[in-house]
């Protein structure tokens, strides 16, 4: 099996190529570009603007690899897309992992999440996660349907949870079991 901390170049369905690599702490300003990109349009994070350089290094220093891990993909050296677990943090919750995507307009239907997500998906398995989960707006249908399509479930809804501009929209969170279902999670 293939290391998932690899640096991997492939090409998108629409001919470019992305190397799609962990991310590190000297990509700070591209990450924190990516991310401003993508919060300004409002529709996709719940982060609208990372406020300055060292809020992103603070948030870079979090990652390291075995718990919590940040992929990106990089294009012509500046980061276009990121996606991110978290593991639990309490001894009840440590096996499931929280994951967040992150992708500039432009680079997006064209594989890069599937591709991204993938990867997400197998470093949790290779660190022995029992279970992904992740929120998604309920606006965000090109999201809800690639994540449906990995496997994940609808477990719930936060009706109204968030404000987009100027509409009650719901969080729709989302869960994938990554390996057999324990005898204690059948119902």
């Amino acid at each position: 099996m293939a290391d998932p901390m690899r640096e991997e170049a492939f090409t998108l369905r629409d001919g470019r190529t992305v190397l799609l690599r962990p991310g590190r702490m000297d990509d700070a300003e591209s990450t924190m570009r990516n991310a401003n990109r993508i919060g300004r349009e409002q529709v996709y994070l719940m982060l609208e603007e990372v406020p300055n350089l060292k809020e992103e290094q603070r948030w870079l220093s979090g990652f390291d690899g075995e718990r919590n891990v940040l992929f990106v993909a990089v294009a012509d050296g500046e980061v276009v897309g990121a996606a991110d677990c978290h593991a639990g943090p309490f001894p009840k919750d440590r096996h499931v992992g929280g994951i967040g995507i992150a992708i500039q307009d432009g680079w997006r239907e064209a594989g890069l999440g599937r591709r991204m997500m993938e990867r997400v998906l197998e470093w949790m398995r290779s660190r022995s996660f029992a279970k992904a989960e992740l929120a998604v707006f309920a606006t965000n249908h090109r999201a809800c349907r690639l994540y449906e399509s990995l496997g994940f479930v609808q477990e719930g809804v936060r009706r109204w949870h968030v404000r987009i501009r100027g509409e009650f929209v719901d969080e729709v969170l989302m869960g994938l079991w990554l390996g057999p279902e324990p005898a204690s999670a059948a119902r």
